[in-house]
């Protein structure tokens, strides 16, 4: 589809469009209150917000991987559709500037603002697709900040009252230094700022909180709600990776984080930067909940993909497991949502796109894929057919389906987890007889496209000056 064609579908401002007011969450698992999976999580802003409005509780990312799962929810293009399947790869060099969700918006006469980490790497940002972006330039200028890498520098320093050390490779740090120190503080400080005001349009505003991506370098206050003492690990079991087609890619620094016996501490890192992100979101909604648009605004909240914290024998995201692909999904739509809403029907966040181009009385380009889940916003128990999907790499996928796992390797291994009896994936039943028939079913909605980047480009107008690869500053997992 052709730019012009993708504005030429741009609807008329209305009066009542509702405004909406995006949150993403890096590396944010399903370790959230809400959820129940982990019960130490100190969440209390999330928690809130899904209390006021519908929380998906099987939610999955498009990938288990940054880049691929933001491209896949800002171009509309699943990663087998699209291509884009690691971190390097810019969306523009597929899809070309001006076609992409803020676009989108901004075609159709929102005021599109934006900040914190939403794409991959936003550092060079288009006239094409936001009125604002809240680059880190803008951000020090705006706030008087030093660098964020400068902070990170003397932290590494570890000389003075901030305690620096790793798990494996995790780098974690116990600031001696308040929220601000961090840029994400700032971000929710510029999106506070911006949902409080007056608007001459509807607006399209998104922010986006980097921790608990790694560094896990937080004030010493959020580690202090967690005593080390009172840590406890996820379930497991030693033999669980006897059954696989594959070993873990990174089963190496499990192997070193249990050497060095410091599992506990690990996780200990993994929640006090959920909970330091946690504080943000809540500055955020705290804004918007005291401000002149709480009753004509969307909110919705999602973290990009899972995280492994020593399940499976594995640290990190990049896998098709539960833990690597489940995380939070929580939608407040005023007029559509009841409080405390939830449900346990898997859903992917291909989603997105569709399901706020229906909230808001716009039409959402052929192009786009995934479903709208207004149906589920607004009966939370209705009946749901589509599967959600996962893809890590070219023709790798996951279906998650009812209660069920089935994922598909293109070497040809494949697993299969009923959720029922096994939440925690301990037990392989690909081949089973008892599930054969389910497996057969699960199969059949693996995704028939599998692209690569160049070949979609040619489809969807992708610009050869973003080809080239790429290493992110920003990002290095």
């Amino acid at each position: 589809m052709t730019l012009a064609s993708f504005q030429s579908i741009a609807a008329a401002k209305t009066p009542e469009r509702p405004n909406v007011l995006m949150i993403s969450v890096d590396d944010l698992n399903h370790w959230v209150g809400h959820l129940g999976r982990n019960k130490q999580a100190i969440t209390p802003n999330i928690d809130r917000l899904a209390a006021k409005g519908m929380s998906f509780h099987r939610a999955y990312s498009p990938s288990a991987i940054c880049n691929a799962t933001r491209a896949a929810m800002m171009t509309g293009l699943r990663p087998s559709t699209s291509g884009i399947y690691e971190n390097g790869r810019d969306w523009r060099s597929v899809v070309g500037s001006g076609q992409s969700l803020p676009a989108f918006y901004k075609q159709n006469g929102y005021s599109v603002l934006g900040g914190g980490k939403i794409f991959h790497n936003d550092r060079v940002i288009r006239d094409e697709e936001w009125d604002f972006y809240l680059l880190a330039k803008t951000l020090k200028q705006k706030y008087q900040l030093e660098g964020q890498d400068k902070i990170d520098a003397e932290l590494a320093k570890a000389d003075g009252p901030s305690k620096k050390y790793k798990n494996g490779k995790l780098s974690i740090v116990q600031m001696a230094t308040g929220d601000d120190a961090i840029w994400d503080y700032h971000v929710a400080r510029w999106a506070a700022d911006e949902v409080s005001k007056q608007h001459d349009k509807p607006f399209f505003i998104a922010a986006g909180i980097f921790r608990p991506h790694l560094p896990w370098h937080v004030p010493k206050k959020y580690f202090d709600m967690y005593p080390l003492d009172n840590i406890k690990i996820p379930p497991h079991i030693k033999n669980d990776l006897d059954d696989l087609p594959y070993e873990p890619s990174n089963k190496s620094e499990h192997d070193m984080i249990l050497e060095e016996g410091s599992w506990k501490s690990a996780i200990q890192g993994y929640l006090a930067s959920v909970t330091y992100a946690d504080v943000q979101v809540g500055r955020i909604l705290d804004a918007l909940e005291q401000g002149p648009n709480a009753d004509n605004t969307i909110v919705v909240l999602w973290g990009d993909h899972g995280w492994h914290l020593g399940e499976k024998h594995r640290w990190r995201k990049f896998a098709l497991w539960e833990e690597a692909t489940r995380t939070p999904y929580v939608w407040y739509a005023p007029g559509v949502t009841k409080p405390n809403s939830k449900t346990d029907t898997p859903v992917d966040l291909q989603s997105l796109w569709p399901t706020l181009a229906e909230l808001t009385h716009t039409k959402a380009p052929d192009f786009v894929e995934g479903d709208s889940l207004v149906k589920l916003l607004s009966q939370p128990n209705a009946s749901w057919t589509q599967p959600a999907i996962t893809t890590q790499g070219f023709n790798n996928h996951a279906i998650r389906y009812q209660h069920y796992r089935y994922i598909s390797y293109r070497q040809g291994g494949e697993e299969f987890y009923d959720h029922s009896n096994d939440p925690y994936e301990w037990y392989n039943k690909a081949g089973s007889d008892k599930y054969k028939a389910k497996q057969v079913e699960l199969k059949a909605m693996i995704p028939s496209l599998n692209r690569q980047w160049q070949d979609a480009a040619k489809i969807y107008g992708g610009d050869p000056k973003y080809n080239k690869l790429k290493k992110s500053k920003m990002v290095t997992d």
